[in-house]
């Protein structure tokens, strides 16, 4: 267990280091980004066989780098399952879409626990966050998840800001299964 548990600890660490380090910080671009990453997310969450809620955190560590942890808990009957996420992300501003969109990637490891089975797999994911009016933004991405089956997903997301540091979204991400979400999200700088 607690081998286990250090080795889960250790990649994202590891991760993280080799993402933010100087030799990295030399191979991608620094720049500005359009959007803002210190954020926080709740959500109800619907998959194929399961619902319950989301947690999302993200928060920027240096320029244009932002760690991020999602939490889920789904039940199904007597079954619940736990899932959490960590990953650093790369943000930039797009030099096609100046002033209206940010390329986003992004790495980390998730861990599932569920009921008797546990499994920890790797993530990584390539997408845009684009800036539909000043009110309402767009993201689309692609993912790739490793724990239990690989599997190569698209997410889309939606937001509008229903005041100043907040947001309502609505999400869908459709892969192996399809995922629904419906939530809020409150900035912070």
């Amino acid at each position: 267990m607690i081998k286990s548990l250090l080795s889960r600890s250790l990649l994202p660490a590891a991760l993280g280091l080799l993402l933010i380090n100087q030799a990295s910080a030399q191979l991608l671009k620094t720049g500005p980004s359009v959007f803002n990453y210190n954020f926080g997310d709740l959500a109800y969450v619907d998959d194929d066989i399961a619902d319950g809620f989301g947690l999302r955190f993200s928060a920027d560590i240096r320029e244009n780098y932002a760690l991020q942890v999602a939490y889920r808990r789904l039940s199904a009957g007597s079954l619940d399952v736990d899932a959490i996420t960590g990953s650093v992300a790369y943000h930039i501003e797009s030099s096609r879409f100046r002033g209206k969109a940010d390329w986003v990637f992004d790495v980390g490891i998730d861990i599932i626990d569920a009921e008797s089975i546990d499994e920890t797999g790797l993530n990584a994911g390539a997408g845009i966050r684009y800036a539909i009016t000043d009110a309402l933004e767009g993201n689309a991405a692609v993912n790739l998840t490793t724990a239990f089956d690989t599997d190569l997903s698209l997410e889309l997301r939606g937001l509008y800001e229903v005041t100043t540091g907040f947001s309502a979204f609505l999400g869908i991400e459709i892969g192996d299964g399809s995922v629904f979400e419906l939530g809020a999200r409150y900035y912070w700088r």
